[in-house]
């Protein structure tokens, strides 16, 4: 059986690694590796033909460590674009997107061109169908399971 995860992210599904207590008649979910398992989100996130969510907005640049604020900067923005991004007020653009996904990669040594990145958001009417993600953790690393 299947774990649905509270994720902030749409269909995310665990097939081990977790851990579920009872406490007070409460359930509460444990991650055995957490830090891995937001490592391995964030690289399908980035990696996805379909422009970036509001949530995955926000997953990312959290991953990144990086405030509104300071992102903000960073793409010529105001804090409160950002934040209108991650409340699905405003759409984010493709450049953004394309720039978000790029700073990520980057960050984790997985450099990919922006170019890279804008063929996929061009492209992503071909992945439209809603997509389930599956993660196992084998060997206590977090992958796709299949």
């Amino acid at each position: 059986m299947y774990h649905y995860i509270e994720s902030g992210l749409p269909n995310v599904y665990l097939k081990n690694g977790y851990s579920i207590d009872v406490i007070d008649d409460e359930e509460y979910t444990s991650i055995d590796d957490l830090e891995g398992l937001h490592r391995v989100l964030a690289r399908i996130i980035a990696s996805k033909a379909m422009p970036l969510t509001n949530a995955e907005f926000k997953f990312l640049r959290i991953e990144l460590n990086l405030s509104q604020r300071i992102l903000g900067k960073r793409f010529g923005v105001s804090e409160q674009t950002i934040a209108r991004y991650e409340k699905g007020q405003s759409d984010i653009p493709r450049t953004t997107d394309a720039a978000l996904r790029s700073l990520y990669m980057e960050s984790i040594k997985q450099n990919n061109s922006v170019s890279y990145f804008l063929d996929l958001l061009a492209n992503y009417e071909a992945e439209q169908a809603a997509q389930e993600i599956l993660l196992e953790e084998i060997d206590r690393q977090w992958k796709l399971a299949v």
